[in-house]
């Protein structure tokens, strides 16, 4: 629940909100800046091992390949994961209905072992937290694209158990679960509520039941079968409603296997093929303008799909700084002998300030055992709050010691005493998120301005050999999914699937896996490539103001309340209990015992307008006299321009 984008910028405001480090927020800032506009460059070739990819149900899928790389292909993938796996089936499923295009070929390069990227380092939740979506989309969007947007996520839970159900993938243990979000402080447990009450305006057919304190510590559930929530008072209330959860590597890999055994002439999968470039050089063949670079040689491409999520910069220049990978973690733990749970059939979230944590439960292995808990998040708990894990790339065997010690202590810390002794930390990964400016998916037709490849003077292809799908030669893209993969990924990539078979005009049959119907009718056009939302896509652009702390990095205590007044003036008259400050005009201050003021020195003043606009003084520093007032000056102006980074929003 939650993009990380936005828990990122609230970091920004606590990093920045003590002024006195001005200058170690700017070496931060700075640091994520630069990482965030260079090329993330291929995943680790020794990645971390998730507790997802054990035991395979599909062995002979892992490292599969070709003898020999193919030369040519319809449509190159990029990644084996649910998106690429999405884009692929929907591509393959819709040409052969139209009985178009049934022989041409699509090859899906991965860099690693198949679908061992996001999609097998996730926690396995197909949960939309639709009530905090909403309320942020509704601060970019009109409401009614809002909900339409909470309302495509919510779509996930519904589409990816059904299609296992009907494939039947029961390897994928996909199910509904009753999550519950557990809130550890007052203000931000009254805003879920308020935006759960606000999201039911639009979207009634959600439904969120909403549990004060002492329910949610000892209250019971019906949806629960009467057992109690079990958390101790550390929650001050909680939410719970309906979502889902899956296996994702495994659903992913019986997809791939059902598709080779539908397609086997259509489709080919190259693992451990790593798409190092993508040129369109003269010599390529007519009709394949794209060179496709790999440790194995080159296939020449008509058209290239970017399902690479946080990595997808790589290949294209125009989007660094607008899709960025930041590094989360995960764990695999075996609760407690006297935790609550067992069944499998709950899932929970742990909501802090602008901080959260989530966790699933898989089905126990045996009847008296309990499911293994799957429990991620702490990106805030960083040492930089998560700005130091914005632009990393490396999902290997080095995590972050301050985010695996929250993570791996939270649910014993909000259950004890019912958690118990016999837990088992089982297993610790890293997986790389890809973040956008918005928090939203890239989807779409790519530019040749993002993209770096001119097309248009290359050869086409041979008369009458013009495929009849209409999508031509190009790039495309369904990336950048902000920590909410399983609610964005396969419902962008069936679509992508769609437009590249140039269906995305008809009114197509409802199939397993997607909705019926035009393509604009499910498919949210805000989660297109534009230009607009390139053009204002960087995922930080706070330069102005780290150049502004760079400059004026002497400055020390030039932080702004919202609770009070600041002034950083110099002092022209003192009076007993009174004091006479310049601040662009005189300021009158009633002074308290604790202020020692001295004249013609500089001074920070916090304190609060009484009934005679005079100013009653809570707190006063000495600057002494080597003060530069314009940088003062600058850093105060900086505070007014942006105060979405600096404050809260009313």
């Amino acid at each position: 629940m939650g993009a990380v984008l936005s828990i990122l910028k609230n970091a920004v405001r606590i990093f920045i909100s003590t002024a006195s480090i001005l200058k170690e927020l700017s070496t931060v800032f700075n640091q994520a800046l630069k990482r965030a506009t260079l090329s993330p460059g291929l995943p680790n070739s020794a990645p971390s091992q998730p507790y997802w990819l054990s035991d395979p149900p599909y062995p002979e899928l892992v490292d599969i390949r070709s003898p020999s790389l193919p030369q040519t292909a319809d449509v190159v993938i990029i990644g084996s994961g649910i998106a690429g796996a999405a884009v692929a089936r929907s591509l393959l499923h819709e040409r052969r209905r139209r009985n178009t295009g049934t022989k041409e070929r699509v090859v899906v390069l991965d860099a690693r072992q198949l679908s061992s990227g996001a999609t097998a380092r996730n926690g396995g939740h197909i949960k939309p937290a639709l009530y905090e979506s909403f309320s942020r989309l509704s601060k970019l969007l009109p409401k009614n694209r809002a909900a339409a947007l909470a309302q495509f996520q919510y779509r996930h839970v519904e589409c990816l158990i059904a299609l296992c159900q009907s494939e039947g993938i029961e390897c994928a243990e996909a199910r509904k679960v009753e999550t519950v979000d557990f809130f550890l402080d007052g203000p931000a447990f009254s805003k879920a509520v308020a935006d759960a009450g606000e999201l039911e305006k639009w979207l009634p057919e959600i439904k969120i039941v909403v549990w004060n304190g002492d329910q949610a510590q000892e209250g019971t559930s019906k949806l629960m079968k009467d057992q109690r929530f079990g958390v101790n008072n550390s929650v001050v209330g909680a939410l719970s409603y309906q979502a889902g959860a899956i296996w994702a590597y495994r659903f992913v890999a019986a997809i791939w296997n059902g598709l080779l055994k539908d397609f086997p002439h259509s489709l080919s999968i190259e693992t451990n093929t790593p798409a190092e470039s993508i040129s369109v050089p003269e010599e390529a063949p007519a009709g394949f303008p794209y060179a496709v670079q790999t440790a194995r040689g080159t296939i020449f491409a008509r058209q290239v799909v970017h399902a690479t999520n946080g990595f997808a910069s790589h290949l294209i220049p125009g989007l660094r700084s607008k899709i960025v990978g930041a590094r989360g973690h995960m764990s695999a733990q075996q609760p407690g002998r006297q935790f609550p749970y067992s069944d499998g059939q709950h899932s929970w979230s742990v909501v802090y300030g602008d901080g959260f944590d989530y966790a699933t439960q898989r089905p126990p292995a045996t009847s008296d055992s309990k499911g293994d808990l799957l429990i991620g998040g702490g990106f805030t708990r960083s040492l930089k709050q998560g700005i130091d894990q914005v632009g990393l790339y490396d999902d290997g065997n080095s995590p972050d010691p301050l985010t695996t010690t929250h993570v791996t202590g939270l649910f014993p810390a909000i259950f004890h005493p019912q958690w118990g002794a016999g837990a088992e930390l089982k297993q610790l990964w890293t997986g790389i998120l890809g973040m956008t400016g918005d928090s939203l998916p890239l989807v779409g037709r790519l530019t040749m301005k993002l993209t770096g490849r001119d097309i248009r003077e290359r050869k086409p292809m041979p008369s009458g050999s013009t495929p009849k799908d209409g999508a031509g030669c190009g790039e495309w893209i369904v990336a950048g999914f902000s920590g909410e993969g399983m609610v964005w990924a396969w419902l962008s990539g069936a679509a992508l699937g769609i437009m590249i078979a140039g269906s995305e005009d008809e009114e197509l049959p409802t199939a397993p896996g997607r909705p019926g119907g035009k393509l604009r009718e499910w498919f949210p056009g805000e989660l297109l490539v534009s230009r607009e939302r390139i053009r204002s896509a960087d995922i930080i652009s706070y330069k102005d103001i780290t150049e502004l702390t760079n400059k004026y990095e002497k400055l020390d205590s030039m932080q702004e309340r919202r609770d009070s007044l600041v002034y950083n003036k110099k002092v022209t008259a003192l009076r007993g209990e009174t004091a006479v400050i310049d601040a662009g005009g005189n300021v009158d201050l009633i002074l308290n015992r604790d202020s020692h003021l001295a004249l013609n020195h500089a001074i920070e003043v916090i304190g609060k307008v009484d009934q005679n606009l005079h100013v009653k003084v809570q707190a006063a520093t000495d600057f002494g006299t080597n003060i530069d007032f314009n940088a003062v000056n600058a850093v105060v102006e900086a505070t007014h321009r942006y105060k979405e980074i600096f404050y809260d929003d009313e």
